[in-house]
């Protein structure tokens, strides 16, 4: 997939005729899906490349004047973008002189020198200053063929990010990655912590999270590591270690199964598809133990009943 990074007022008019989404796309859930295929299908029958069009730093970065989590980081969308069979990424710069713009002008000088034969977007899109443009003005207003893609739902209700973050919220892992139709996963380098693991004989991988990405509920989950390419079963703990105090930080810790080589230093994708308990307090390491013990027998159990597939 070709990436450009695009001053939104000097765009270059050489850029190849395509059909596009445009949004910012966190998570590149079902309801996102939906949008890249209808463009892509239209992309096939106009014989053209299919683009997705986002922002970057996050609007709400910029009009709430706060950080926002995000279901992953940026360069790790890029790479689902990618998966999903996208030809080129626009990447907007977005500032508070773009977030005030007319929504004629957005029209104007951005979406027209943009080399689009088609955009896409969903019902719910806005642009322009105070989101003034919607949907339908871009279908009445702008020069080429506008698809507007209604809500896509799961279970009667709009399958959207906001969902999808209070559902991680809550630990609600199997309807996140229902929703997001992949499985949601933490990614980082390896580091080294504490090594409590060790002497309890649970030894787990320390990882580096992106502070801007939101985690799951403080919970332990069945799930799988993905390391040199190759998975592995599972345990995974977001938590302060209760048990054991060893300072007020959150950690993301994987005990994977059947795995003993040492990777300090190299990048680790935690999958999580399975909630198998909230984070507790016991009276004793060896109370702890045992109920680690227990937490991998119930990993194998899930993998050997068919719950998920490596």
């Amino acid at each position: 997939m070709e990436v450009k990074y695009l001053d939104w007022r000097n765009i270059p008019d050489d850029l190849k005729a395509s059909s596009a989404v445009i949004g910012y796309f966190d998570g590149l859930h079902r309801g996102h899906q939906a949008l890249i295929s209808k463009s892509q299908q239209i992309a096939k029958e106009l014989k053209i490349k299919n683009a997705l069009i986002t922002f970057s730093p996050d609007p709400n970065d910029i009009l709430l004047s706060q950080k926002t989590k995000h279901l992953q980081k940026f360069t790790e969308r890029l790479k689902v973008v990618e998966s999903l069979g996208v030809d080129i990424c626009y990447v907007l710069h977005f500032d508070h002189e773009l977030a005030s713009l007319d929504p004629d002008l957005f029209i104007s000088d951005i979406i027209t020198k943009l080399n689009l034969n088609a955009l896409v977007c969903g019902f719910d899109f806005h642009y322009g200053f105070k989101g003034k443009g919607n949907a339908l003005t871009l279908k009445e207003k702008a020069p080429i063929r506008v698809e507007v893609i209604e809500a896509v739902l799961y279970d009667g209700e709009k399958i959207s990010s906001t969902r999808i973050k209070e559902a991680l919220l809550n630990g609600k892992i199997e309807l996140v990655n229902q929703l997001l139709a992949y499985n949601y996963f933490i990614s980082g380098k390896v580091v080294h912590g504490k090594h409590i693991g060790h002497e309890l004989g649970f030894p787990t991988l320390n990882i580096a999270y992106d502070e801007e990405v939101l985690l799951a509920k403080e919970a332990v989950y069945a799930g799988y590591a993905k390391i040199d390419n190759s998975l592995y079963l599972a345990m995974i703990n977001i938590g302060h270690n209760p048990t054991i105090a060893t300072g007020n930080d959150l950690t993301v810790e994987a005990h994977i199964l059947d795995f003993d080589k040492d990777i300090y230093q190299k990048e680790v994708k935690l999958y999580l598809l399975h909630y198998l308990r909230d984070c507790q307090r016991f009276n004793s390491k060896n109370d702890l133990a045992r109920q680690l013990e227990s937490d991998v027998m119930e990993v194998r159990k899930l993998f050997n009943n068919g719950y998920f597939i490596l």
